[in-house]
């Protein structure tokens, strides 16, 4: 029988929620709590139902589960405090994957991997997430002031010193802080999804191809040190962030507005094509799962004997980390994962898989 509970958060954070209960089950919602008295009366569809949107009350007899992560420890002070909510009632979002938890720890219970053996303790007494306790450091949104840009409209924050711009979609100061937030843990030098760009020499005669650029964090930390980046990015979205983003940097930065892949197609261009007119030092790939075709046209630019730093996400499918690993060994790199392992909640379809993050490759 499904878990019955209630979602607090009727946000745009609320659709991923409500996706992930009609796609894996588990749970009946029941209600949807919200501060915003303006949404109080509607109701939202669950699974054909209309769940109405209601003003946070006393009396709840289910669990409730807070929606958003940055206020999480503000709203879970207001159900203790004002509503007289029990501390065990109350949830962080990733309650949701409780099923996949359990297949976790029934399928690498005994593994002998330290790394997993940690992720397997730290989940008894925890929900499952990306990082799964990995990550100390807590990241929360007042460390970022949030701007809006009043010529074109976008928010940015800033990054050190550099001004980093957000997609038009990311509308409000919340998701942009959420967004930043989740960014840095990401990046934590203890994260499975870490670059570790500490551990790259970059020098001034290096040119840079950096895939899935998205909000251009990756660039933006070596763009002083290199010689010349190239953006690759086909979400629009992103693209006009970017532009702004690297206006300070136009002399040595240059956009393609288009997807990595295997061939050279309209809105699609290749690692090769890139790599015929330019002597291309480092490559960074993280292209929601397109990694694969961008490798394959990037054949010719591995193949050669110059030397080369790849740094390309191995978590987007479960063969990825072995394949790619075997790709670069064959063509005379040198090979490392990042620290740990990644469980991925953020694709289309989830598995209870834990799955390395980042292969660096580097031929000297």
């Amino acid at each position: 029988m499904d878990e019955k509970i209630v979602l607090f958060g009727a946000g745009q954070r609320m659709e991923r929620m409500i996706g992930l209960i009609e796609k894996y089950g588990g749970f009946e919602v029941v209600e949807i709590w919200d501060n915003n008295v303006r949404l109080w009366g509607e109701a939202v569809k669950i699974n054909g139902q209309d769940v109405p949107v209601r003003q946070p009350h006393k009396g709840a007899e289910h669990n409730i589960v807070i929606v958003t992560d940055i206020y999480y420890r503000e709203i879970e002070k207001q159900l203790i405090q004002v509503l007289g909510i029990g501390q065990w009632q109350i949830k962080p979002s990733n309650y949701l994957l409780k099923n996949f938890k359990a297949d976790i720890l029934e399928q690498y219970g005994r593994s002998t991997d330290k790394d997993i053996q940690e992720i397997c303790e730290y989940l008894q007494n925890h929900e499952l997430d990306m990082f799964n306790g990995q990550v100390k450091k807590e990241y929360s949104g007042d460390m970022f002031d949030i701007y809006r840009d009043e010529g074109n409209g976008l928010l940015y924050s800033y990054w050190g010193t550099k001004k980093i711009y957000l997609a038009s979609t990311i509308k409000n100061e919340l998701i942009a802080k959420e967004y930043l937030c989740s960014l840095c843990k990401e990046q934590d030098e203890d994260s499975p999804h870490c670059y570790g760009m500490d551990l790259l020499d970059m020098k001034c005669s290096d040119v840079v191809i950096d895939g899935g650029a998205a909000e251009g964090f990756f660039s933006l930390q070596i763009i002083d040190k290199v010689k010349k980046v190239y953006l690759i990015e086909g979400d629009g979205k992103w693209v006009e962030a970017l532009k702004c983003t690297f206006e300070p940097y136009r002399h040595k930065v240059e956009i393609i507005p288009k997807w990595l892949g295997d061939r050279a197609e309209e809105g699609m261009v290749t690692l090769d094509e890139i790599g015929l007119s330019d002597e291309i030092t480092v490559v960074k790939l993280d292209i929601e799962g397109a990694e694969a075709r961008a490798l394959e046209g990037g054949k010719g630019l591995f193949s050669s004997d110059r030397p080369m730093t790849a740094i390309v996400c191995t978590y987007h499918e479960t063969e990825d980390a072995e394949a790619f690993e075997e790709y670069f060994k064959e063509k005379g790199f040198c090979t490392r994962f990042s620290k740990g392992y990644l469980f991925v909640d953020g694709l289309d379809t989830i598995k209870a898989e834990l799955r390395k993050g980042v292969l660096c490759a580097y031929r000297e």
